[in-house]
């Protein structure tokens, strides 16, 4: 008779984590291997109970030839005798790590992890699952200590992280093996398990047996319990961390978070490092690569005069201006765009997600609103409404600001303003042939104003965030 302790073993893994619901469409990652073979067998042994609807995904990373060909064959042939559906792709990955110029293990796990997150969302799977064990993760919380790493990391794997499960979080590599006897699975065997060039194998086939024969039997329970009481304090510390972050944090858009210097650096040097870390990982989708040195760069940036720019792996800044600190992607640094403006009518600025709208009125109005996004000029002091030109700021532009007599270098209006470097690339200039009308957002110049005397008005106003064809109706207005 067969021993279910690991079906029900797993099923109170699920139940503890709440890792699965009634209908479930679950994708997982099969490998070939015992682990992530005896994952799919589990959970098809679930099914019924849970009317699951399970999909097999399997990565071939192209680094052992042959082998990885029949292991991809291997487990099309396993799931089809379960009557789950395969998808299979193949990812050159060790040309991948060349051309990005980092590792062959990191690139492997970032193309794993993206592999299965696209056929997740071509399924519509609600549930990526994956084979990791209750040894792989006393082998991760020790390479991570033997590396370098702080709470976070040595909370180890977490069991359920967005829609990724891992029913096997508990479970013990013995047990595996024990139930691949016991069901007659014959899973593959990944010859790179073997090589100690790899860190992991060695702590997994060297380090953890010296450690449990010399200095403690339990090493391997010490390790998980360690992670699971650090686990906890971390659950804690990021909640305190989205709630400081909130308070420090003065706006937000895609790709950049600016964080109030001043306010930031009152807080204690923990909830700084944490909060540096959620901002690097919302940008970069993780941590990889992020080292103890990045965090204190940053940090120095409290001591820094004027503008400092920090460059960070995956192409991230981060930039002191002012009493800012700004994180962002660096191909958002400097966008490109120019256009003449159709008057009247409407010019789409999509490279900024802005709208122009200009507007000729017969008279002036009874009154000027306050509104930086909206001006109006005196249409006689236009020589040419063809000649309407929005671009981006040029060095040696200057204007006369409104209310101003004489002119003023563009560049110093800025630093008057306090106008952080890195946006006055993005910041529209209007021009009506060679001289500024406007710096949009801003100032206009104060020799196209609307007077006395003026008898026709054009009306330009650019509405901002839009993020499509359509624009939202409170955006409207006259």
């Amino acid at each position: 008779m067969l021993d279910d302790s690991l079906l029900r073993k797993v099923e109170e893994t699920i139940k503890r984590f709440n890792m699965l619901s009634a209908g479930d469409k679950v994708v997982v990652g099969v490998s070939g291997g015992p682990d992530s073979v005896v994952l799919i067998h589990l959970l098809y042994r679930l099914k019924a109970k849970y009317k699951l609807d399970i999909w097999a995904a399997h990565l071939n990373h192209c680094i052992r030839g042959e082998e990885a060909k029949e292991e991809e064959r291997w487990v099309k042939r396993f799931a089809c005798d379960l009557g789950i559906p395969v998808i299979s792709e193949c990812i050159d990955v060790p040309l991948l790590a060349k051309k990005k110029g980092i590792g062959l293990e990191f690139t492997a796990r970032q193309a794993r992890y993206s592999f299965l997150e696209h056929i997740a969302n071509e399924v519509g799977a609600s549930k990526i699952a994956m084979g990791h064990t209750a040894s792989d993760q006393a082998e991760t919380v020790l390479m991570r200590l033997i590396r370098g790493s702080g709470v976070d990391g040595l909370a180890g794997i977490p069991p359920v992280r967005g829609r990724i499960i891992r029913p096997l979080i508990q479970t013990f590599r013995w047990e595996i093996e024990r139930y691949c006897k016991e069901h007659d699975l014959s899973p593959r065997q990944d010859s790179s398990n073997r090589d100690f060039s790899f860190l992991r194998n060695r702590i997994r086939f060297k380090l953890i047996p010296y450690l449990s024969s010399r200095y403690n039997p339990c090493m391997v329970e010490v390790l998980l319990h360690t992670a699971d009481l650090l686990q906890i304090d971390k659950d804690f510390l990021e909640d305190i961390t989205v709630r400081a972050r909130k308070r420090v944090t003065r706006r937000k858009t895609g790709g950049e978070v600016v964080v109030n210097a001043k306010r930031f650096f009152q807080l204690h040097l923990s909830l700084q490092r944490r909060i540096i870390r959620n901002i690097i990982q919302e940008l970069r989708g993780n941590l990889e690569g992020i080292e103890y040195n990045h965090i204190f760069q940053i940090l120095s940036l409290k001591e820094a005069s004027g503008t400092k720019m920090i460059d960070l792996p995956d192409n991230l800044k981060v930039i002191k201006q002012y009493n800012e600190i700004i994180f962002k992607k660096d191909r958002d640094l400097s966008p490109s765009f120019s256009t003449y403006l159709n008057v009247p009518g409407r010019t789409k600025l999509p490279q900024l997600n802005m709208v122009f709208e200009s507007k000729i009125l017969l008279r002036p109005p009874s009154r000027f609103p306050r509104d930086k996004n909206r001006i109006y000029i005196d249409l006689d002091k236009i020589a040419d409404l063809h000649s309407l030109f929005v671009r981006p700021r040029k060095e040696g532009d200057r204007f006369q600001p409104f209310g101003m007599r004489g002119e003023k270098k563009l560049k110093d209006f800025f630093i008057d303003l306090k106008v952080p470097r890195y946006q006055r690339d993005k910041i529209p200039i209007l021009l009506s042939g060679d001289k500024i009308v406007w710096v949009v957002g801003y100032r206009m110049d104060d020799r196209f104003k609307v007077e006395d005397a003026t008898k026709k008005v054009l009306k330009i106003k650019v509405i901002t965030n839009v993020t499509s064809g359509r624009n939202n109706k409170k955006n409207k207005g006259n």
